[in-house]
């Protein structure tokens, strides 16, 4: 089968490995089949260029699109409309990832796709192409929904994998990752090269806005993990990784088994040498599991406080408290791991006040590295929060999250108490203060450095400039 795989562009300059399709493409790769990439989001394509492509080529058998952001809505339909007017369209256009996966018979009628790819998707895909390639029946084809006439067929979900390191590895050679390790992460160092990898699928929180394509928490085998690592190493010479795992650090035993594992393999004779950051949950954070994982190369650990108010953090059912941020964020600071905090407002429960809290938060944490401000939540499709604002009248259903959704700086829809300007207005006020007082800690770290410059300066200890901490 010759297959063509395409990222949307989402107009980044600089953008993440897509390691969704890349691990697609290396299970269909494995199997024998020809895989091909039109990497759209790299090279900033025009839409109407995929039409001209497909014309250009053999035929293709099958076309996917992965729309892994929901912002990206919009942008696949344009897309999926050229291949759907190529004279060699693909037998069959089939789309992927959280959003059709949410919500697949509006994807499927606003693209014009054949199929939807459901849940996690290797499995899945590989029993869908098997299908087209025998032209056997999808009645029974686990993961796969599809458009019978005016109804949706939606077949249940395929079994999760298990062990997950039955699965190739990412097909790296399809991607330019040249390109990819230019994405520089915030803590890592300006001669770094950085990408991405997967430790665990899955999370065992259940935070009321976020969606994930599966509940399971699973983990690779470390054996798995540092060979990946090592490939990237050595043949792409990548020296930080960011795990990009839902939640590496899951609690203080898991954090302390993973950064020992990292440490062994890093300090060991030819061992990785490489630097790395990871997100977790606030209670992980103590000082014993920063101290193992800093030992280990992490640099950051990216951690969704959400709110500094419990009851709602209750309502968000996360498991943590307003004082497990303050711990996490001062034990982060004294042992020197940078810390990403990441704050939202506007779910149930939320008031002025609890978004004061917020703000208080951000003003006195925000380090002068990255500003972090507070955004509204968003009821994504598929998200217990989204099926509450159904169940409340603030949503009809996809199509009209999908006209209300413009950008993660703008409410998609009011759960909270005050009215639609109050609710800017107060938004606006919150994140005037964070700004100015990050950029008032900013310009005083860079006059601390012009003052070592002029008056403390030490030849022995070097100087490149005015340093911002």
């Amino acid at each position: 089968m010759r297959i063509l795989l395409i990222t949307v562009d989402h107009l980044s300059h600089l953008n993440q490995f897509p390691m969704g399709v890349a691990y697609i493409a290396a299970v269909a790769k494995e199997a024998g089949h020809e895989v091909e990439i039109w990497n759209q989001e790299l090279y900033h394509y025009r839409d109407e260029e995929i039409e001209t492509f497909l014309n250009s080529r053999e035929k293709f058998d099958v076309v996917g699109v992965g729309v892994y952001g929901y912002q990206m809505f919009k942008k696949s339909i344009e897309v999926c409309k050229y291949i759907n007017e190529a004279k060699n369209r693909p037998e069959a256009l089939v789309l992927g990832s959280n959003g059709p996966s949410a919500c697949p018979e509006y994807f499927i009628t606003g693209t014009g796709a054949d199929y939807v790819v459901h849940g996690e998707g290797e499995t899945s895909w590989m029993g869908l192409i098997d299908s087209i390639e025998n032209k056997t029946s999808k009645k029974d084809l686990l993961g796969i929904a599809y458009m019978d006439g005016s109804k949706l067929v939606m077949n249940p979900a395929s079994p999760l994998i298990r062990p997950v390191d039955d699965l190739p590895f990412p097909a790296w050679d399809l991607f330019p990752i040249d390109a990819y390790a230019l994405a520089k992460h915030e803590s890592a160092s300006h001669t770094d090269r950085c990408f991405t990898a997967l430790y665990s699928r899955g999370c065992p929180q259940n935070c009321n806005f976020c969606y994930r394509l599966y509940d399971s928490y699973r983990l690779r085998s470390f054996d798995g993990l540092f060979e990946e690592l090592r490939i990237l190493k050595r043949r792409y010479n990548i020296t930080f990784i960011e795990f990009v795992d839902e939640n590496v650090m899951i609690n203080e035993k898991a954090a302390i088994r993973f950064g020992e594992a990292m440490l062994k393999e890093n300090t060991k004779e030819k061992g990785l040498g490489i630097t790395w950051a990871c997100h977790g949950v606030t209670p992980s954070c103590t000082k014993e599991a920063l101290t193992v994982m800093k030992a280990a190369g992490m640099k950051q650990v990216n951690l969704g406080i959400e709110s500094l108010s419990q009851e709602v953090i209750n309502n968000i059912t996360k498991k943590q408290t307003p004082d497990d941020a303050i711990r996490a964020v001062e034990n982060c600071a004294e042992i020197g791991v940078m810390a990403g905090l990441n704050i939202i407002w506007g779910n149930i429960g939320d008031t002025p006040e609890t978004l004061k809290l917020g703000a208080d938060f951000l003003v006195k944490y925000n380090n002068t590295t990255h500003m972090r401000s507070i955004h509204p939540v968003t009821p994504y499709p598929g998200t217990p929060l989204y099926h509450d604002a159904i169940k409340m009248g603030l949503l009809t259903g996809p199509e009209d999250f999908y006209i209300k959704h413009d950008n993660s700086d703008r409410m998609t829809c009011n759960f909270t108490n005050v009215s639609d300007d109050e609710f800017y207005r107060l938004l606006y006020e919150a994140n005037s203060r964070i700004v100015e007082s990050f950029h008032k800690k900013q310009a005083k770290s860079i006059m601390d450095g012009y003052h070592y410059a002029y008056y403390d300066y030490n030849r022995e200890l070097g100087f490149t400039g005015p340093r911002i901490k």
